[in-house]
């Protein structure tokens, strides 16, 4: 009992010094580890796949007024400064190549309404718009930072006030978690380009580095809160419309293990149905920009932009989701 395990110091002083913190007190319990589970534990949940629709999907029109510049392979040169045009907008913008996948694979068409629903920095909206085919595109991003940096961005590369051909007239900007836009059955394509372990950060800078063990319960909740923020934006989908999952990471539970989780979760919640697109076929005319990794390469659903030494891309993961009822 407790009256048993009390020492008092005063009994065990020897000479001038006390021993009282050498003896050994037995616990009952820890605290603090209420909430504790072992990693791989909690990844095991992501690990276990159910049955998902899967549909071949051969052919995505990549857009005729997009122009997309790369190096040739092995080439690992900088590209020049980005300057100011005669209009006063930047001449280009550069990005990550596995970025432009998720966007190709939304296979855009004409008047599309499109939501990106983490829309900062902006490189996968600003794809969008130089398509030239949304009637409508929602940036959303829930850091008041982040947004106003995407707005810049969109001003530096389209202009003040309506910008160049009234193209900002069909950009709206939300503040908002993903979660809780709330559009229901509202759009054509959706870009869900969620948060990850960002690899190629954590590896080059010490503050974005996810796997710091300060970081261990942010990075144990990030594949449920990528599971809800996916489950959300398939329900903002018009049956017929398409949703891109993607992150910019290796790992297998943050990428078809999320879509397993969201789409198994959903199909309990709703009763709607969906279907993941195999788009191993449609993918084959952008082989040569890297290595594109899919289900023979151990990618359950989706593919995977893995980065080499002859081109330096990613890891970019998407996954192309189509709302069938």
């Amino acid at each position: 009992d407790a009256a048993k395990r009390y020492i008092d110091p005063e009994e065990r002083i020897i000479g001038e010094t006390s021993n009282a913190m050498y003896d050994y007190v037995p616990t009952t319990d820890l605290k603090g580890m209420e909430d504790f589970v072992e990693e791989k534990d909690y990844y095991n949940n992501f690990g276990a796949f159910d049955p998902i629709k899967v549909e071949n999907y051969p052919r995505l029109n990549f857009p005729k007024h997009l122009r997309v510049f790369m190096h040739p392979r092995s080439v690992h040169d900088n590209f020049p400064k980005v300057r100011q045009c005669m209009s006063g907008n930047l001449d280009y913008y550069t990005l990550d190549g596995g970025s432009l996948l998720p966007v190709v694979a939304l296979d855009l068409k004409p008047g599309d309404g499109v939501l990106d629903m983490c829309a900062a920095p902006g490189g996968k909206t600003i794809i969008a718009i130089q398509s030239m085919l949304p009637s409508r595109i929602v940036c959303n991003d829930v850091s008041i930072g982040r947004l106003r940096r995407l707005t810049s961005i969109i001003e530096q590369y389209f202009g003040s006030g309506s910008g160049i051909g009234n193209v900002k007239d069909n950009i709206t900007f939300l503040r908002r978690e993903a979660e809780e836009i709330h559009d229901y059955g509202v759009y054509d394509k959706i870009i869900c380009d969620v948060p990850c372990f960002s690899d190629r950060h954590s590896v080059t800078s010490v503050e974005a580095n996810v796997f710091a063990s300060k970081m261990t319960r942010n990075r144990l909740i990030l594949p449920q809160q990528q599971s809800q923020i996916l489950k959300a934006g398939l329900l903002y989908l018009k049956v017929g419309g398409a949703l891109v999952y993607s992150t910019c990471t290796l790992s297998p539970v943050q990428n078809h293990g999320v879509v397993n989780m969201a789409l198994k979760d959903i199909a309990q919640e709703t009763g709607q149905e969906y279907a993941v697109c195999d788009l191993t076929e449609a993918l084959k005319p952008l082989n040569f920009m890297g290595t594109i990794y899919g289900k023979k390469q151990g990618v359950t659903y989706g593919n995977l932009v893995v980065p080499n030494i002859c081109s330096n891309f990613g890891p970019t993961y998407f996954c192309r989701i189509i709302r069938k009822s």
